[in-house]
């Protein structure tokens, strides 16, 4: 980690003034450009939640029928120990996103053209360009940073034998690695106890964590529960109000597994930030680069896994620490391979005008195969898995490669 952050010295100053509206007219101009881009964004995100990840039913081998969703889909694969419900449930939205494919690809190819249009007009080479600039770092930078995690992506495998091993198959497939490595791989933790872990992990820090998170969990400041029947989007987000001088909004997907009380812990992480630096200094102050305010989020799951760890017992433990590993995984090969796929993808629409839902699986595929686990077997067909990822379809893309960034940082700390 040391070498990869040594290559992240800045080569020259950074110049904002060469990259502004040179005149009103202009002005107006990019105004309407934003707009357009913020109209995109809300109609791929509506397209990501009421459609993408709706795949249809499954029949279970119980005969139970089993509607496929966003939340369903997760809860499935990682509480079910039925390993051929696993595969239907995997293989119906793989199936699904390839359908969907072509429809979010024209509305990513659109997204595509105003997102360099409006690049161009800042002086700019393309929006990766300007999103880099942005975040103090530039095009070589992020490259060397990918090809250490491609060439270091071994470092998982010890752990994906320990997977294969202890679920007893021959080989892992994609609906294995996200299955709870406990004998109760189903058990649900309520909403209330979650918290009380959570606040426990923050004992070794100030008291105004504490304070922080008290606020927030009593003040009706959190979107707790998943609704995707009615539209609710997955994954979660914080929503600050420094401005006001208030504890963030927080938006989640709470159903109750390890990784949705981490989920809560890191949406907390931003709250706290936020509040800190909105009753700390001036409005105009509280922000930062993306891959900075990531990491109170990443330094909060780090807490709560230690703790988690220290108090309780072997099995739950390992449950714990194996869901951490896998999101190491996550963190340092899958977010970063979606903004490399953002920035082929963005190549390829600015050379040929459009892309097709082929083009993008096949650049997703690909990708993955650079990225991915080798002891995984994967499909041979290219997979659209790229089409229900709500940060490609967002006004300020290019992003998930922060994550990693910001977990690099927290782990050095």
């Amino acid at each position: 980690m040391i070498l990869l952050f040594r290559r992240f010295k800045c080569v020259s100053p950074i110049r904002f003034a060469d990259h502004r509206p040179m005149n009103e007219s202009q002005a107006v101009y990019l105004a309407e450009l934003e707009n357009q881009r913020m109209k995109l964004e809300t109609e791929a995100l509506s397209e990501v939640a009421n459609n993408v990840t709706i795949a249809g039913n499954i029949t279970l081998e119980n005969g139970e029928e089993y509607s496929v969703n966003s939340q369903s889909y997760n809860t499935l694969l990682s509480t079910n120990q039925n390993r051929e419900n696993r595969k239907k449930c995997y293989e119906k939205r793989f199936c699904h996103l390839k359908n969907e494919s072509d429809s979010m690809a024209d509305l990513y190819s659109e997204k595509a053209r105003l997102d360099d249009l409006t690049a161009r007009e800042l002086n700019y080479t393309d929006y990766y360009n300007y999103t880099l600039y942005d975040a103090y770092l530039n095009h070589t930078q992020i490259d060397d940073m990918n090809t250490v995690f491609k060439e270091r992506k071994g470092v998982f495998e010890a752990y994906n034998e320990f997977r294969k091993n202890k679920l007893g198959v021959k080989t892992l497939r994609p609906y294995d690695l996200m299955l709870q490595l406990t004998d109760q791989p189903g058990k649900n933790y309520t909403y209330v106890e979650a918290l009380k872990e959570i606040q426990n992990s923050y004992s070794r820090m100030d008291p105004r964590f504490n304070e922080i998170f008290l606020k927030m969990v009593t003040g009706n400041f959190i979107d707790v529960y998943p609704n995707p029947e009615h539209g609710k989007q997955p994954g979660g987000y914080t929503y600050e109000l420094c401005s006001l001088k208030s504890p963030a909004l927080v938006f989640l997907n709470y159903n109750g597994l390890i990784s949705d009380q981490k989920a809560i812990t890191h949406e907390l992480g931003h709250g706290i930030n936020f509040y800190l630096m909105g009753n700390s200094v001036d409005y105009l102050y509280c922000s930062g680069t993306t891959y900075e305010m990531e990491v109170p989020s990443t330094f909060n799951e780090e807490l709560f896994v230690d703790y988690m760890v220290q108090n309780s017992d072997k099995e739950t433990a390992i449950n714990v620490l194996s869901q951490h590993i896998g999101e190491y995984q996550n963190y340092f090969t899958r977010q970063p391979m979606i903004t490399e796929f953002e920035h082929k993808s963005h190549q390829l629409c600015a050379e040929k005008g459009t892309a097709t839902g082929a083009d993008l699986n096949a650049i997703w595929t690909n990708l993955s195969k650079e990225y991915g686990s080798n002891s995984v077997e994967y499909y041979d067909e290219d997979s659209a898995e790229w089409a229900y990822i709500n940060h490609i379809y967002l006004t300020n893309n290019y992003y998930t490669f922060n994550y990693a960034v910001s977990k690099a940082t927290t782990l050095s700390i």
